[in-house]
């Protein structure tokens, strides 16, 4: 082939590059610390799950769940097998990742690349996870194994589109995937409406009618499960910040401007076969749920993930094109591949500096430092909140409150503003750890324009009430422990 030479050295460095940033959550995958907020959260769900209470109203009025339930019963059954729900999320997500970048192999070759080309799609997705979602890639949340799940789908259906038995399991993977986490809309939209307008007679109604029925039998199974509760804390309102929105997708934009000036050119210009139509729809469908999305609570880098696997999966199908085109120079496809992978080129340092680090002991002195404050909260009696959820589990403390979501149901109006307030001033709290600070400082000028926080987890009320009836009793890793005053 005229451009096998420095494409095959090209993809070989591309490869390494990824494969030595995706070693970086293999390498914490057992570390006893908190690597995100939710992986607490998720771990006290999951161990739920196994005793056999629900999980939407078992923990108490103050703990809020609004994701599907399948996660947490397989990965808390695989957690019962490893001793440790939250090790068991993590091997879960990191292998999940890998399963992704494969499946963005397997569109490229089914949309007319070689091998290079499936190749170069595996390192771009794996090489964008590794780069830009550390915190989620090893993480102990169900966002990118509900990924793994769309794609395994998708990546059945643009191989054999025409499959009545292979659409039904394209039906059965999305649903597990939706049952996961909800909001991974994009593929299963792209390819529905894809089926309705193109898709053979009997291929359509073999996926439309398995895809309702097991619709119907979840909404069977989980309303007999766990009744109305479900649905109240699925659909329960959050807050909405459009300020908060716009800096998100900015940043988003910014981190994948050269996939989306390389792949999002070549699908909107050049693409002209099926499975191209297929990925700029999902990219399409991604974008816009992404930026619909960006201004809610809690919203972080994870509503771009369906944005970063259709780039992935457009930059194998662009340099297939590349290739084809006889006009070009032989070193064409190479260009092309380090140009989409331009961004995570120029963050690598970065990324592997923090491996480098971590490697030679920053990580064994985190696990030692949070395992101190694990101690030091497992020795105060009496009832604990923690916005770090991992150093309440691992301290023995129950489930007690979700600040989170007690904060957002305060804020639309489902729990009056005094509940927790109210909690502090009584001083029924025997220790509150804190990580966050106020949303506005007490110095912070009436009406002055400041750069919003990503995530708010307490009200401003909170830290006066904590100033009124707390003290601060230790500074550690994990933030600050705020004990009752005495009377």
């Amino acid at each position: 082939m005229r451009n096998a030479g420095s494409y095959r050295v090209t993809l070989i460095a591309l490869t390494v590059l990824a494969t030595a940033m995706y070693a970086y959550p293999w390498l914490r995958l057992g570390m006893d610390f908190e690597i995100d907020l939710n992986e607490g959260w998720n771990g006290y769900e999951q161990m739920l799950a196994m005793t056999g209470a629900s999980i939407y109203s078992g923990a108490g009025p103050l703990y809020f769940n609004n994701y599907p339930p399948l996660s947490f019963y397989l990965v808390g059954a695989l957690g019962l097998a490893l001793g440790d729900p939250v090790l068991a999320g993590r091997l879960l997500s990191v292998l999940a990742t890998g399963a992704i970048a494969v499946c963005c192999g397997v569109v490229a070759r089914a949309g007319g690349g070689g091998r290079r080309e499936s190749w170069l799609a595996f390192a771009t997705a794996l090489g964008l996870f590794s780069a830009f979602a550390t915190d989620y890639v090893g993480v102990n949340d169900p966002q990118i194994l509900a990924q793994a799940f769309l794609c395994a789908g998708f990546a059945l259906y643009v191989r054999r589109p025409d499959s009545p038995a292979r659409l039904a399991w394209v039906a059965v993977l999305f649903g597990l995937g939706l049952l996961i986490k909800h909001n991974v809309l994009a593929l299963p939209l792209a390819v529905t409406l894809h089926i309705l307008w193109r898709g053979p007679s009997a291929a359509r109604w073999v996926y439309l009618g398995v895809g309702l029925a097991l619709a119907g039998l979840a909404t069977f199974v989980i309303y007999l499960l766990f009744g109305d509760e479900f649905f109240h804390q699925l659909l329960a309102s959050r807050v909405y910040d459009v300020t908060r929105g716009f800096l998100l997708v900015m940043e988003m934009l910014s981190r994948l401007q050269a996939p989306l000036a390389v792949a999002g050119l070549y699908l909107i210009v050049a693409g002209r076969g099926r499975v191209d139509a297929l990925v700029a729809a999902y990219l399409v469908i991604g974008l816009l749920i992404g930026i619909g999305f960006s201004g809610g609570a809690g919203i972080d880098i994870n509503v771009f993930f369906d944005v970063m696997i259709a780039l992935a999966m457009g930059t194998g199908l662009a340099a297939a094109w590349v290739g084809r085109q006889t006009g070009l120079p032989a070193s064409a496809p190479a260009i092309l591949a380090l140009a989409a992978n331009a961004g995570i080129i120029l963050f690598s340092p970065q990324a592997l500096g923090r491996l480098a680090v971590d490697a030679l002991g920053e990580m064994e002195e985190r696990q030692r430092l949070f395992r101190e404050d694990v101690a030091y909260l497992r020795s105060i009696p009496g009832p604990a909140i923690c916005e770090s959820h991992l150093l309440c589990l691992r301290a023995g403390k129950p489930m007690l409150m979700d600040p989170f979501g007690v904060l957002q149901a305060t804020l639309t109006g489902r729990l009056p503003p005094d509940r927790f307030t109210g909690m502090l001033q009584r001083r029924e709290i025997a220790v509150l750890q804190i990580s966050s600070t106020r949303e506005h400082p007490a110095d912070e000028a009436p009406g002055m324009q400041v750069m919003p926080q990503r995530f708010v987890n307490f009200s401003d009320a909170v830290f006066d009430e904590l100033d009124r009836s707390y003290r601060v009793g230790r500074v550690g890793l994990s933030g600050r422990f705020h004990l009752p005053r005495p009377d």
